[in-house]
């Protein structure tokens, strides 16, 4: 199928991201520069930046491969993000840019001490290899089929090495500001690969378009169907109650206190300039379903049609689906494996620059202290361009890690949803860094020594939690009823998160109490206007009513959908609208359009009508 136009678009592909990576990155001499992008990014590059980050191969091969095996339902990870992206705006994101941090382990130190900032980074830091090996596998093992298929001599081994040593170079070359034009550039790729998959999928005569994949799954039984969107309970993969509880707490740690997406945030020129990044990757993220996941359940109806008989992994639906749908000589398989590349490139890039700047800002001056680096340098503290070679140093030795374990932790053969068991993997470590940072905003009572013991024993209680849960399980049929014989991951982060936040008010209040010194919240500030207050308010309530009119009378879910979303975006109209009256006529519009009230209630009520919808 693929041809020579193919394979250029592919070499075209790297060779556009190597020239503006390194190009973007020629002149970062100083550490803000290399690891902040020299607080200079437009709201598109932050837009681009998070998009490109977020949209890794594990979604474009990881999502379209449960869409496939499980259903719309994945659609959860991305709807379930702007909530998480509009705490980070209106909350988190404020004060981190106030103290002009480099990392989110500093805003740690000043809320709680040293120990938890380092705590932070290693974890951090472990997750970020995690992800980055995951990245690099499936990313190698998806490429796989179509290397073969343009008769090139390359393995899984070999693209592992190819994909690190490319986003090494330019990374390693251009810091932060390298990493998000490369970004901006690779998520147009992965825009119109995903839009032309999902168009050549939907439309294909075995499966009808729209009203064709409606009608296929209208005639299937219940437990065949795709496109249910909220599982049940004991649902093994998504059960709903833990896709609006356990799912929620993991995309605020995700976007709100995750130091590889934050970083791109912290480098825009202004806050407003940053809002407005966060928002417009907002709006690209809940387009994220549509060309992934109701890719995948277009694929399964697909496959059902044309007989097919070997049952198909779900990380290999990618490629099948490539072969079967995508026409040979128009350059189609081109445009499909640069979005793939871009997918892949745009991950990595931004996981090995905020790893090579956490070990930079947060370990390397520790070393530096001791008495044999003493005898090394000359000067007490570390400079600009000392920082420079640190973290350029560092990347070369991460990225060799991650390959490293890309090969012996990974087989490009393995069965199984990917990207299910790469988020139950990171979960266990997440939800006591969470506990902490929200606990240290809204409560100025935590103390430092509870922030440790709380970081130390949620991943205790999470790794062993699902052998306590089988155990009570085999004893209570009213609990395996409900939620399974195994514990899902979701409910999981749930459970360990209220452990989390008892361990951190005990410790705080009874057992350390006497011993830690607390840090006033007030010198970190948050402020939260009453418009804004009132805005959630009323956006809680006329959801809370909507729900209550679905359930309760019989009027039709189109109208309830349009009420739900109109209702908060109304909120938001009506807060922006207000605060233009403030400046002469002349200067309304411009005043009312320069708010961006109204762009975020217009994001969350889109989102909340696509839950009703599909609900």
């Amino acid at each position: 199928m693929f041809t020579l136009i193919d394979a250029l678009f592919f070499l075209l592909t790297i060779l556009i991201v190597l020239g503006v990576g390194i190009y973007a990155g020629r002149k970062e001499n100083t550490s803000e520069d290399y690891f902040l992008g020299g607080r200079s990014l437009p709201w598109w590059g932050v837009a681009g930046s998070l998009f490109g980050t977020n949209v890794s191969a594990n979604h474009i091969v990881g999502m379209l491969g449960i869409g496939y095996s499980v259903g719309f339902a994945q659609s959860h990870y991305m709807f379930g993000a702007i909530p998480a992206l509009l705490l980070l705006s209106y909350v988190l994101l404020p004060i981190y840019r106030r103290k002009r941090i480099f990392t989110l382990s500093q805003f740690l130190e000043l809320r709680y001490g040293e120990n938890a900032r380092l705590l932070y980074s290693g974890i951090v830091l472990l997750l970020i290899a995690i992800q980055l090996a995951a990245g690099l596998y499936i990313g190698s093992r998806s490429l796989l089929p179509f290397f073969k298929d343009l008769g090139w001599s390359i393995g899984y081994i070999e693209g592992v090495l190819l994909l690190a040593i490319i986003s090494t170079v330019y990374t390693w070359f251009g810091g932060l500001k390298a990493v998000v034009y490369t970004d901006v550039i690779q998520s147009i790729f992965i825009l119109f690969a995903g839009l032309l998959l999902a168009y050549l999928t939907i439309h294909h005569p075995a499966v009808g378009g729209w009203d064709g994949l409606l009608q296929k799954e209208s005639v299937l039984e219940l437990k065949n169907q795709r496109m249910i969107f909220f599982l049940p309970s004991d649902h093994s993969s998504l059960p709903w109650t833990g896709a609006l509880t356990g799912l929620f707490l993991l995309h605020a740690f995700y976007w709100g206190t995750n130091q590889y997406v934050v970083q791109r945030t912290l480098g825009a020129s202004s806050l407003r300039q940053a809002r407005a990044g966060i928002l417009g990757d907002g709006f690209l993220t809940i387009t994220i379903p549509f060309f992934t996941v109701l890719t995948g359940v277009a694929a399964y109806h697909l496959f059902q049609s044309i007989g097919e008989s070997n049952p198909i992994d779900p990380d290999e639906a990618f490629s099948k689906l490539v072969a079967l749908v995508v026409p040979g000589g128009y350059g189609f398989g081109g445009i499909i494996l640069a979005g793939l590349l871009g997918a892949i490139f745009s991950s990595v890039d931004s996981m090995l620059n905020s790893a090579s700047t956490l070990f930079t800002m947060d370990y390397y001056p520790k070393f530096r202290k001791t008495n044999f680096a003493k005898q090394i340098y000359t000067e007490e503290t570390m400079g600009e361009a000392e920082a420079v070679r640190v973290g350029r140093a560092f990347l070369l030795l991460f990225s060799a890690l991650t390959v490293f374990l890309a090969l012996v932790a990974y087989n490009p053969s393995s069965k199984g949803n990917f990207f299910l068991e790469l988020s139950a993997q990171s979960s266990h470590l997440t939800p006591g860094l969470l506990v902490i940072f929200i606990s240290g905003i809204f409560w100025k009572k935590a103390n430092s020594i509870s922030a440790v013991w709380t970081i130390l024993l949620c991943p205790i209680v999470s790794f062993s939690l699902p052998y306590v849960y089988e155990s009570i399980a085999e004893r209570n049929e009213i609990l395996t009823y409900l939620f399974g014989s195994k514990l899902n991951f979701l409910h999981r982060v749930l459970i360990v998160s209220v452990f989390g936040y008892m361990f951190h008010f005990i410790f705080s209040r009874i057992l350390f109490s006497a011993s830690s010194k607390e840090r006033s919240i007030y010198g970190l500030g948050v402020r939260i206007s009453l418009q804004a207050s009132l805005c959630v308010f009323f956006c809680v309530f006329w959801i809370v009513i909507c729900i209550l009119f679905k359930v309760w009378t019989n009027i039709e879910a189109d109208w309830i959908t349009f009420s739900s979303g109109f209702g908060i975006f109304a909120s938001g109209f009506l807060i922006s609208f207000r605060q233009s009256l403030k400046y002469g006529k002349s200067k309304r519009v411009r005043a009312f359009f320069r708010t961006d009230e109204w762009v975020a209630t217009l994001l969350l009520g889109i989102t909340v009508s696509l839950y009703f919808y599909f609900g």
